[in-house]
């Protein structure tokens, strides 16, 4: 009987077919510049836009500020509280591996953007300090870049006019569709009606708290 046959699969290998809104986003990604790309970081929800990261994170011209803020947002505490070797080929859902492995690799060098508190807030990194100093140096199975610890320089995130997710009509409805984070009303009449009325339901609840 000959032994059962293995095979080792390439994470993306397992993505379903990307969809046409999927698709569209990517080439979007691709003319713009990398402060659409972390504008549109910020505006993932964790797990569900986890394929989404993954690509954004091996495509070449990935900002450090890009992958600094997936850095934050994949919890790496928890490899610190539970050290382990870094998969060779991270999967999906693996950012911090991911992270580490393209940093091996001479990813992430460029710096244009401005990395700021939402993508890197201070107490994390603080906790993220602090929990190193457990491990005497060269002890863990990896090294965290001190640039992710450290992270300075770079320009504020500025989105030419015509990306702006929340006022392009068909950016919005493209992030909308994908469930990124945008305004609920599309951009134009209806919005303007939206704020009117939210605003009027705020007057009315103050006068009658009043």
């Amino acid at each position: 009987m000959s032994p059962p046959r293995t095979t080792t699969t390439h994470p993306m290998a397992q993505k379903p077919k990307l969809s046409t809104n999927e698709i569209a986003l990517r080439r979007l990604l691709k003319a713009a510049p990398q402060d659409l790309w972390l504008d549109t970081l910020r505006r993932t929800r964790g797990a569900e836009h986890c394929y989404l990261v993954y690509w954004m994170l091996n495509q070449p011209e990935c900002d450090f500020a890009v992958a600094a803020h997936a850095f934050y947002r994949c919890n790496p505490t928890d490899y610190l509280d539970n050290p382990r070797p870094l998969p060779t080929r991270p999967g999906t859902h693996d950012i911090f591996a991911l992270i580490m492995r393209n940093w091996e690799t001479g990813s992430f060098r460029t710096h244009r953007l401005k990395v700021d508190q939402v993508d890197a807030d201070p107490r994390i990194i603080s906790r993220i300090r602090q929990k190193m100093m457990v491990y005497p140096k060269g002890t863990l199975p990896f090294t965290i870049p001190e640039a992710f610890l450290e992270p300075a320089g770079g320009s504020p995130v500025k989105v030419p006019s015509h990306l702006q997710p929340n006022e392009i009509r068909h950016i919005w409805s493209l992030f909308s569709e994908l469930g990124l984070k945008v305004h609920a009303a599309p951009p134009g009449f209806a919005r303007k009606i939206a704020q009117v009325r939210w605003f009027l339901e705020r007057l009315r609840q103050g006068a009658r708290q009043a």
